[in-house]
């Protein structure tokens, strides 16, 4: 019997039921899984990321947003404006009264009727938009195919007045079937083909041009490699392929011409200002109900189009793909759960934050503050860890994926676009180790060194070479680029690329890259003595001994680690800097990789408490740089307290929750936790979504102290969820086993995990004493017990065979 039960069933969203404090704006739905907005005037936009591995869409509470195919910049499918003061631009709905003349849309944009009742649900893998105006209740539910590329509109109409209301519904969005955001619109809309095969009922687009040049033919000269196809389940009464007939002259998406004509004169072709819009005739009996759809494909060819429209544009189609993508991800997220006495930290440890990990960054890898369709080396990543404990093969496919975008030099593309091929290279140090950072997470977890063996090509050598050979040339380039003190250089940037700028002469050193390195080194000789390289493992083993001393002898500033030096030799987030006295990650790495000796972790640490805790999270620096500084990089032209200048930089907060659990400081993690918990947050200060993670919050510099941003794609959401996962919980693997070292917040009393591990589940509860919540700091060793036996230390030992289950429990004196 499982101490936590597996994912439900999505339920209504009763008001004021679900985990979080509801706001004006919306809450949780009971079980958590779903988030209703109820108020469409959010402070920004609220939006869902839907997607599956190649394809899927952004939408909006107001309905906008835009669709794309393997790459979300590249292949975008439909036009968006990213205009968050007006957000209404893309795909939309349009109801006519034929007998009172009334349009509205059945989204709030564009155009924005008074609604009697409004009720937009975010859930995983699909949006439902619940409206009622002028007698006509109204669903559309957006979702896409679990496997294929399918986006699907399903609608349901109610009459609930007594007479019979003759309406015509009007589908509409723009064809873009190609880069975006394109700033050339004008030039792009030349290219764009569109045809309406009357006998289907679908209309078809395509572009005779692509941005991604070919190696014979240049730029400007491809073929946009797919074709969409759009079409209904209701016979089409009118289609329309032209942006100005459908608005008419000097007309706009709230009100098009078109809505008002009783016969449209369609325009398709290559020579149009290429849309969709379709019209279809609904006559609606006194408190009937009707149910229709629509959907929007894409295939490699006019006939796969066409295929896919034949397969799928049907009711019973989109019924069952829906059902079968809540159960995908109910199975996806259901084997690895916690319960806390804080149900907003269960909705979003639980499903979405690694719904956000996945949808957003993995699949999609944009958001609706960044269309980046690209893979950037360090974040998939580092994304991919969310993957360990549900799916690992994914996690090690991602992993190999990366090692086919080294070069054999050892360095990698900093980034680099799927379906082009076309990457970035830079100087940056951290990157390339990332693949060795998550190839151990991922043999920690499963044992399987196999992953060593898995072959991958270089970029500049077709020959494929085992994943060890990759990591061991990363290694080999990171060594190479020491200073004379026996630091990494910084280059153009370690894990912060705004620090573009501090070592491109090569001279710039990286006190945080060294702390990251220190952890590595001991991870990388414990798998090369497993593996019988007893050398290499001594050789590492020196290292990190050697690098940890240069670290405390040329990176401790008297109270805090600084954080680089600037090919000057002159000092970054160090006491004698008027602005970037203090850098977040210097410290909280330090501690995590036991950098720091304990006298000088508790140093950095209250260093940290005392300059960079606010009520927000924590500051990834502080002063904000108020003037740009070349020496440094585009870091400190931010504008005071946005982003990594000064702002609560996500993903760095979530590891100052790690190092506040490793020093024992329950208190803090309390703190740190409710503080980038999106949950609990004053919509009117904070302005994100409630229910997935910002990329960064305003800092005390800011103006709008507290204001989140770039929210969805951010590799904070995998981050965190492991963070609760190992570090407030405590329950993480190690080459040892698996450790228990919970740091509950000191409010919690208990806390539980259902977690697989090496083929078989732990079920785990901890309890925490009176007396050891009154403490603000964890002291001693929890007493743990594995099906009633007493565990001399606090690891679990590797299960022999898998497919056993074992109940664990944890007493926090």
């Amino acid at each position: 019997m499982s101490v936590i039960p597996r994912t439900a069933e999505r339920s209504a969203c009763d008001w004021g039921s679900g985990p979080g404090s509801a706001n004006r704006y919306g809450h949780f739905s009971a079980d958590g899984r779903a988030y209703c907005i109820t108020d469409p005037r959010t402070p920004r936009p609220w939006c869902n990321i839907i997607a599956n591995p190649r394809f899927g869409l952004a939408v909006s509470q107001a309905g906008s947003g835009f669709t794309w195919i393997d790459n979300s910049q590249l292949a975008v499918l439909t036009r968006w404006q990213q205009d968050f003061a007006h957000d209404a631009s893309g795909k939309f709905i349009y109801v006519r009264d034929l007998d009172t003349n009334s349009v509205w849309s059945l989204t709030p944009a564009p155009v924005w009727p008074a609604y009697e009742t409004y009720e937009c649900r975010h859930g995983f893998g699909y949006t439902t938009f619940i409206t009622s105006f002028a007698g006509i209740r109204a669903e559309w539910q957006l979702s896409c195919d679990p496997d294929k590329a399918v986006e699907y509109w399903q609608v349901r109409l109610q009459n609930t007045t007594r007479a019979t209301r003759r309406l015509e519904l009007t589908s509409y969005l723009e064809w873009n079937c190609g880069l975006a955001p394109a700033p050339r619109r004008e030039f792009h809309k030349l290219f764009l083909e569109t045809e309406f095969d009357a006998a289907r009922g679908v209309v078809f687009a395509t572009s005779r041009m692509w941005d991604v040049p070919t190696a014979r033919h240049g730029h400007w000269n491809a073929d946009f490699p797919y074709v969409c196809g759009f079409a209904g389940t209701e016979p089409v009464a009118a289609a329309q392929g032209d942006k100005g007939a459908f608005f008419g002259r000097n007309g706009h998406l709230a009100q098009p011409a078109a809505l008002d004509q009783d016969a449209w004169q369609p325009r398709f072709g290559r020579h149009e200002d290429a849309i969709a819009a379709m019209r279809n005739a609904i006559e609606l009996p006194a408190g009937a109900s009707k149910s229709l759809g629509f959907t929007l494909v894409v295939g490699g060819s006019r006939a796969e189009a066409a295929q896919l429209i034949d397969d799928h544009c049907r009711l019973k189609a989109m019924d069952a793909a829906l059902r079968d993508t809540e159960r995908r991800w109910s199975d996806l997220l259901g084997d690895h759960r916690v319960d806390t006495p804080d149900p907003s930290v269960n909705a979003i440890a639980n499903d979405w934050l690694r719904y956000q990990a996945i949808s957003a960054r993995l699949w999609g890898r944009c958001g609706y503050y960044q269309q980046s369709g690209a893979f950037g080396f360090r974040d998939q990543l580092q994304d991919a860890q969310v993957w360990l404990t549900i799916a690992p093969d994914r996690c090690r496919a991602q992993i190999n994926l990366h090692a086919q975008h080294q070069f054999t030099d050892g360095s990698v593309y900093h980034w680099w676009h799927p379906l082009s091929e076309q990457g970035l290279t830079t100087t940056m140090t951290d990157d390339l180790l990332w693949l060795g950072f998550v190839a151990a997470s991922y043999i920690r977890e499963t044992n399987d060194y196999s992953v060593l063996d898995d072959p991958a090509p270089f970029v500049d050598d077709s020959v494929h070479r085992p994943l060890r050979e990759h990591i061991a040339r990363a290694f080999a380039r990171v060594f190479s680029r020491t200073s004379a003190r026996g630091l990494p250089l910084i280059g153009a940037g370690d894990w912060n690329d705004g620090l573009s700028a501090a070592g491109l002469q090569e001279r710039g050193e990286s006190i945080w890259l060294g702390h990251f390195l220190v952890g590595l080194l001991a991870d990388w000789e414990h798998i090369l003595r497993r593996n019988g390289e007893e050398t290499q493992a001594a050789d590492f083993a020196q290292r990190r001994s050697t690098l940890i001393r240069a670290i405390n002898e040329h990176g401790w500033d008297g109270e805090w680690y600084a954080r680089a030096t600037l090919d000057d030799g002159s000092k970054i987030g160090s006491r004698d800097c008027d602005q970037g006295r203090i850098f977040l990650n210097a410290q909280t790495w330090a501690i995590l990789n036991e950098v720091a000796p304990s006298d000088r972790a508790v140093q950095c640490w209250n260093a940290v408490c005392e300059h960079l805790v606010t009520d927000v999270g924590a500051l990834l620096l502080t002063p904000a740089y108020a003037d740009p500084n070349p020496a440094i990089g585009y870091i400190t032209r931010y504008a005071p307290g946005l982003r990594e200048n000064g702002g609560v930089y996500t993903h760095a907060a979530t590891w100052a929750i790690a190092a506040a659990a490793k020093m024992g400081d329950a208190a803090r993690v309390e703190h740190l936790l409710d503080a980038i918990n999106p949950a609990n947050k004053d919509p009117e200060r904070y302005r994100a979504e409630p229910y997935v993670l910002p990329g960064n919050v305003d800092g005390p510099s800011s103006p709008y102290f507290g204001r989140g941003g770039w929210t969805w794609y951010t590799g904070s959401a995998a981050w965190l969820h492991r963070v609760i996962s190992e570090w407030v919980l405590g329950v993480r693997p190690t080459w040892d086993g698996l450790l228990i070292a919970p740091c509950l917040p000191t409010s919690w009393s208990r806390a539980a995990m259902t977690r697989p591990w090496r083929g078989c589940t732990y079920e785990i509860s901890i309890e925490r004493s009176d007396a050891a919540r009154s403490e603000a700091v964890n002291r001693g060793t929890p007493r743990i017990t594995v099906d009633g036996a007493p565990l001399e230390s606090g690891i679990i030992p590797a299960p022999v065979e898998a497919g056993c289950r074992f109940s664990v429990h944890v007493e926090v004196e």
